[in-house]
């Protein structure tokens, strides 16, 4: 039965808290360093065919919903739970406890910090706004009082904030909904079937001096279709925009262009391509042309390619052409260059790179926020309002023996009590 009870004990503990914590934030680091959900054949080539074994031996490709996390996350819910319930009472009766004489007659088992000619004063200026004066049996005078009690509860609610910020992460992970939009400035598409629109208004590619990007950032507007309303504005790398309960964040850009599509001297097909994407021939069944690669500054000769340099200088672009599923042919196009197949001529024109935003819906984000501002207010409690008593005996000279304490910063306020009773003394 004691061993239970103490396997109890520290279940409820603040070192197994602690403890819990600690793998979970290596398992976040974990997560954050290793791309999540991707093929085993992405690890091999990342991290060596011993590294990726690993990696989905313990399902860090997919840390946030491996089983062991959360069995850690649910433990860690269900300490902090036990937790405050073990100390809630204890709490209650603290805020509760008031003066008595017995409580001060046993804080003089130790020697008086100062002695002034009147305490009121020193009361008031640590901070002690009321005092309790009572006499024992044989007319002994005593003075208390109390400050800042509720501050005890800091770590109390510290507790209650991290779950309700684990809950809220949690259910927000579970039910959230993540849409893919790209495209180049002057597009709308669609958001997934959320029922809302999505323009891009404009994209600039920031680069430094050394052509190395400092920042992606998109001007974006959104429109709820039902009832038109819109709402616009700028998104960047890792400063999402917030529009419709959703955020829109900067994930990454690419390159496009128009593929112009002629029969017999006559255009009769435009459209734009992402890289990636392909074009069917209207007019001819089974012919498609897929935009495969671009180079913005690419050399040809024997042994030339694509240079480091992000400027237009020399664009090509890689095609596939096929018919029927069937590969006809493979080549990079320079500058008016085209494709000749039969009377049909397709060519690549207007290079422009084009943005690729994510939105996501998460609709437990209100109850992370709120475990946020628990926490806050829980720091606030915990460090600038430390619970303090202090108490006085009025001796047979008239003056005021006065000792005090603080169960957080002790020696801080032991030393302000001195040094502000010293300053009363000499005056």
């Amino acid at each position: 039965m004691k061993q239970l009870k103490k396997i109890g004990r520290f279940f409820c503990s603040m070192k197994f808290a602690l403890i819990l914590l600690m793998i979970l934030v290596v398992a976040c680091t974990a997560g954050s360093l290793i791309q999540q959900k991707q093929a085993e054949s992405y690890y091999i080539e990342q991290f060596s065919e011993q590294g990726a074994r690993a990696i989905m031996l313990f399902g860090l490709n997919d840390v946030f919903h491996s089983l062991w996390f959360i069995i850690l996350t649910v433990l860690l819910c269900i300490n902090l739970v036990l937790c405050n319930l073990v100390h809630f009472p204890t709490l209650i009766r603290r805020m509760k406890e008031g003066y008595s004489l017995d409580k001060c007659l046993k804080a003089w088992d130790k020697e008086p910090i100062v002695v002034v000619k009147d305490a009121k004063p020193l009361f008031q200026q640590l901070g002690f706004r009321k005092m309790q004066e009572v006499q024992d049996a044989e007319g002994n005078t005593y003075l208390y009082a109390v400050k800042n009690k509720v501050g005890i509860w800091g770590a109390w609610l510290c507790h209650l904030g991290i779950l309700i910020i684990i809950i809220g992460f949690s259910f927000g992970q579970m039910m959230q909904k993540e849409y893919t939009v790209y495209g180049v400035p002057g597009q709308t598409r669609e958001v997934g079937d959320t029922g809302y629109e999505l323009t891009i208004d404009n994209f600039e590619i920031k680069l430094r001096e050394d052509d190395t990007v400092e920042q992606y950032q998109a001007t974006v507007t959104m429109k709820d279709t039902k009832t038109g309303e819109t709402q616009s504005g700028q998104t960047e790398v890792n400063h999402p925009l917030s529009m419709f309960g959703m955020k829109c964040y900067q994930n990454s850009t690419g390159w496009a262009a128009n593929v112009e599509i002629w029969h017999d001297g006559v255009k009769e097909q435009e459209q734009l391509l992402c890289v990636g994407e392909y074009a069917l021939v209207e007019s001819m069944e089974g012919l498609a042309v897929v935009f495969s690669a671009f180079y913005p500054d690419y050399v040809k000769g024997e042994n030339g390619g694509m240079t480091q340099s992000s400027q237009l200088n020399n664009p090509a672009y890689l095609y596939r052409l096929y018919f029927h599923d069937q590969v006809l042919g493979m080549n990079v196009l320079m500058g008016d260059e085209r494709i000749t197949i039969d009377n049909y001529d397709i060519l690549f024109k207007d290079p422009q790179p084009y943005t690729l935003l994510q939105v996501k819906r998460d609709p437990f984000s209100w109850l992370t926020g709120i475990g946020g501002l628990v926490v806050l207010i829980a720091l606030i409690l915990a460090f600038y309002l430390r619970p303090a008593e202090i108490w006085a005996k009025l001796q047979e000279d008239g003056t005021y023996a006065v000792a005090g304490r603080s169960r957080k910063g002790g020696q801080l306020f032991i030393d302000k009590l001195k040094e502000t009773g010293e300053a009363i003394a000499d005056k």
